[in-house]
């Protein structure tokens, strides 16, 4: 059974409602691919200033150094067709660093769900 584990020290203070769609995504795609998958970003760490997503519980950062190059793709893929790329935001962020790691928002501008 594989499931979605969190770095030590990361803090979940706020989880808005595309928070909680990224974060049931990104359970839906271990399920689905068999791995353990690490969050290593929530509402903690340096990140753009207050008013980040990270900060509001819109985003979230998962860890790829346990994906083969060949596999880093076909994860992102995964998670933005659960997501949408009308509503949310997915990259990989730093590729080929130690500060590696796969990134997953609310889309800039847009309000999760919509009114």
């Amino acid at each position: 059974m594989s499931v979605v584990r969190v770095k030590d020290g990361i803090e979940f203070t706020m989880i808005a409602p595309g928070g909680f769609r990224i974060l049931s995504a990104i359970d839906q795609i271990a399920a689905k691919i068999g791995m353990d998958l690490t969050i290593t970003s929530a509402c903690d760490g340096e990140h753009s200033g207050p008013n980040d997503p990270h900060h509001r519980g819109e985003a979230y950062d998962v860890r790829s150094h346990d994906f083969p190059d060949a596999e880093k793709t076909d994860f992102l893929n995964s998670v933005m067709t659960i997501l949408g790329w009308d509503r949310f935001f997915g990259f990989l962020e730093a590729p080929g660093t130690d500060n590696e790691h796969f990134h997953f928002q609310v889309k800039k501008g847009t309000v999760y769900p919509s009114s």
